[in-house]
């Protein structure tokens, strides 16, 4: 409305002045009246230009898209196609929901069109890459060759792209390119594709894992930013970071066993005819899980000096099952005893590992801006809600063993640092609950003093 109104007082400026230029009869035109015209004109355009303009459909698609709602995100790229038909950008985005959603067919071809409108489009040429992949495809076309090709093209075309170095550095360990492993990683850190608070995370969790231990993790966010650590800064390079997910292919195998001097389950003659299958109870028993169980029983026979941690990010612990009560919590990780545990928690450990937080090290984001998984942007900084989860279970321990003023003053610390991260308070409920109870017990102690 003030837009508006403003807008209202200048044209009627600009009218009386046009008026005295040009319908006053038999008077000479004033340039210093020509020069007023243009000023107001050049206002006008001035505030338009700052007016707020409606979103577009991209941009309401990609809103949807960094929350991960794809069905709503690709229907608004649809839209947004139609309106634009020579824009690479929403082409691309377009083909990599298809993708997502395991339209794939429409994917290759949406990304397609982004390439013949820019050759060199390094996010369309990523896109492809994804596609043509058979480790994230079943398309009937999908082929290594393929996948190498055009993300050796995205690089060429922008090696500033975080996204590309991620899938190279995969596919660099497939091919068994070293160099090429090592620069993925290393770009990776320099391009500013992973976080100062991403990395800051996977420090901590390296930090206090035993020497040579196996770290099983779950994903993106807690492998690669911990591989690129290691690589990069030497940090903690004697722990061996194993992808649970990479695990179920023979050629990730190989990788760790070499990389790290680690003794498989399996014979190698025998690690290519692993398969999935299923256990009478119809669970499906995976290859991660065989080697993982296999390394169990080579830990608790004695022949696998290598500890063996899991990182608290992993969901799938069923090739544990067996051996639940083996598990210690000790930190960003549990550790798997050859003998069960008297206790699921470790707490000198925990206090360790929380004592060597600086809660200044987690307040960014934990994902690039440039980010183009909807997946990462739209759950990576939950990851750190692991450590005020990590401080509570400590605070219950130190409660149960009525240490109730060590316990409030680490609540008000888990209170505190919650506040100072990306993702906020989100366990302010518990927190509260837990120092009532810790006020409760102090009480409790005074009067018995």
């Amino acid at each position: 409305m003030v837009y508006l109104n403003l807008l209202f007082v200048l044209t009627s400026k600009v009218g009386k002045v046009g008026r005295s230029i040009f319908f006053t009869s038999k008077q000479r035109v004033d340039s210093k009246h020509i020069m007023s015209v243009f000023v107001f004109m050049f206002c006008i355009f001035i505030i338009l230009s700052c007016a707020k303009k409606p979103s577009s459909d991209f941009d309401k698609g990609l809103e949807f898209y960094r929350q991960n709602k794809l069905e709503e995100a690709c229907s608004l790229f649809e839209s947004a196609a139609e309106q634009d038909k020579n824009d690479p950008d929403v082409y691309t985005w377009l083909a990599e929901t298809y993708r997502r959603l395991r339209q794939t067919d429409t994917a290759f071809a949406t990304a397609k069109k982004a390439i013949e409108i820019d050759s060199c489009h390094c996010f369309a040429h990523t896109v492809l890459a994804y596609i043509f992949n058979p480790m994230y495809s079943s398309w009937e076309k999908a082929n290594k060759d393929s996948t190498w090709s055009h993300l050796l093209r995205a690089i060429a075309c922008d090696s500033t792209d975080g996204n590309v170095w991620l899938a190279i550095w995969t596919e660099s360990i497939y091919r068994g390119d070293k160099n090429l492993e090592k620069k993925a990683l290393s770009s990776l850190i320099k391009t500013g594709f992973l976080t100062p608070a991403v990395l800051s995370y996977n420090r901590w969790m390296l930090r206090y894992v035993p020497q040579k231990a196996i770290l099983l993790t779950n994903g993106d966010m807690d492998t690669y930013p911990a591989v690129a650590v290691q690589e990069v800064e030497s940090y903690r390079p004697d722990v061996a970071v194993v992808n649970y997910s990479l695990l179920n292919t023979p050629w990730y195998a190989r990788f760790v066993r070499d990389k790290y001097d680690i003794q498989l389950p399996v014979a190698d003659s025998q690690l290519d005819s692993l398969r999935a299958y299923q256990d009478e109870n119809g669970n499906v028993i995976t290859v991660a899980n065989q080697i993982m169980k296999g390394w169990l029983k080579m830990r608790q026979s004695g022949t696998l000096d290598n500890p063996i941690a899991i990182a608290v990010t992993v969901g799938d612990l069923s090739f544990a099952e067996d051996t639940q009560d083996h598990l210690k919590l000790a930190g960003a990780f549990h550790l798997w005893l050859p003998e069960p545990s008297k206790s699921p928690l470790d707490t000198s450990m925990i206090r360790t590992s929380l004592a060597g937080i600086n809660p200044d090290d987690f307040t960014g984001p934990f994902v690039s801006a440039k980010d183009y998984s909807s997946v990462r942007i739209s759950s990576s900084n939950r990851i750190v809600a692991n450590i005020t989860d990590l401080a509570l279970s400590y605070c219950k321990a130190l409660l149960e063993s009525k240490r109730a003023s060590e316990a409030f003053k680490m609540l008000t610390w888990a209170e505190q640092f919650e506040h100072k991260t990306e993702l906020g308070p989100i366990f302010t409920e518990d927190i509260e609950q837990l120092k009532k109870i810790a006020q409760q017990q102090m009480k409790e102690q005074d009067r018995s003093n």
